[in-house]
C-alpha cells in the first residue's frame, strides 16, 4: 500500500467549483499535500469561453501522484449537493474539509442586471454554500471534527450585486462558526488580497479592463498555500474569521513565508495586505 505523506495526508476534502480557476489550483495543492480530493462542479466538459472540467482536474491530481474523485454537482440544486455528499461518504467514509468555491458572477450593475441573474447569483453563491454546509455537517458532527472554508471576496466590502452575495456568505460563516465551535468544527472564510488571473476573472471583464488591471494580478501560489494552511486548522485554532491569503500566511505560515510570497506577487499584494493590517481589517 502506498504511504501517503503531506500536511493534509489522508484528509478527505471536497471543493465545489473545482473544474477550473482557483478551485482547480486549490484542488491540485490539496492533492500535492496528500489529501483525497473530491473535485465537485457542474462541468463534466469545458464550457463555452471557460476551459476545464472535473475530469481534467481529477486527472491532473492523479497524474501528479495524488488521490482524486470527480463528482458532478450543481450547487444550485439541493438534491445534487446531497447526492454528492452521499457519494463521498460511500467512497471514503468521512469528510474532513469542505471548501465552497463555486460561484456565479452576473453581468451588469444591480440596477441594470437581469432579475433572473440576481436570483441565480444568490442560488449559487449563497444558497449553494448553505446547502453544501448542511450536507456535510451531520458527518462532521458524527466524527467530532471538521473544517469548513467559505470563499469571500473584496467585493463583500464594496457596493455591488456580487458583493451582496459575499456579504451574506461572511454573515453565514459567522453564524455557523458560533453554533459549531463547541463541536470542534471550524468555519472560516478566505479571499485573495488582490486579483488572480483565472478563466472566470478574464471572462467576466472586457479586454480594456483586463489590460488596465494586468499589473495588479498575482499568481495563485500564495492563495493555494493559504488554502492548505487553513485546511489544517480546527475550531481550537481558528473559527469565525475572515482571512485574506496574506492574513493566513502571517498567522499560520512558517517564518519568512509571507516575505517569500510577497516577492512573487504583484506589488499591490503586499501593499494592500499592509494597509489591511494597519486598518485592523
Amino acid at each position: 500500500m502506498k504511504t501517503v505523506t503531506g500536511r493534509l495526508a489522508g484528509k478527505v476534502i471536497i471543493i465545489t467549483g473545482a473544474s477550473r480557476g482557483l478551485g482547480r489550483h486549490c484542488a491540485l495543492g490539496y492533492g500535492a499535500e496528500g489529501a483525497h480530493v473530491v473535485v465537485a462542479a457542474r462541468s463534466k466538459a469545458p464550457a463555452e469561453n471557460l476551459p476545464g472540467s472535473i475530469g481534467e482536474t481529477a486527472k491532473l491530481i492523479k497524474d501528479a501522484g495524488g488521490s482524486a474523485l470527480a463528482v458532478a454537482c450543481d450547487v444550485a440544486d439541493r438534491s445534487s449537493i446531497a447526492a454528492m455528499a452521499e457519494t463521498v461518504l460511500r467512497q471514503f467514509g468521512r469528510i474532513d474539509v469542505l471548501m465552497t468555491n463555486a460561484i456565479f458572477y452576473a453581468p451588469g450593475t444591480i440596477s441594470t442586471m437581469d432579475p433572473d441573474d440576481w436570483d441565480k447569483q444568490f442560488q449559487v453563491n449563497v444558497h449553494g454554500v448553505y446547502h453544501a454546509i448542511r450536507a456535510v455537517l451531520p458527518t462532521m458532527l458524527d466524527q467530532g471534527s471538521g473544517n469548513i472554508i467559505t470563499i469571500s471576496s473584496v467585493a463583500a466590502k464594496k457596493p455591488s450585486h456580487y458583493g451582496a452575495t459575499k456579504s451574506a456568505v461572511e454573515s453565514m460563516t459567522n453564524a455557523f462558526a458560533a453554533e459549531q465551535v463547541e463541536n470542534n468544527i471550524a468555519v472560516n472564510s478566505m479571499r485573495p488580497v488582490a486579483g488572480i488571473e483565472t478563466p472566470g476573472w478574464l471572462n467576466a471583464r472586457p479586454a480594456k479592463a483586463r489590460q488596465a488591471r494586468a499589473h495588479r494580478l498575482s499568481p495563485p501560489d500564495s492563495y493555494v498555500e493559504a488554502a492548505v494552511l487553513l485546511a489544517m486548522q480546527d475550531a481550537g485554532t481558528s473559527t469565525g474569521q475572515h482571512f485574506t491569503d496574506a492574513d493566513i500566511l502571517k498567522r499560520f505560515g512558517e517564518q519568512g513565508s509571507f516575505e517569500r510570497f510577497a516577492e512573487m506577487n504583484a506589488p499591490v499584494w503586499s501593499e494592500e495586505s499592509r494597509g489591511l493590517e494597519k486598518s485592523g481589517g
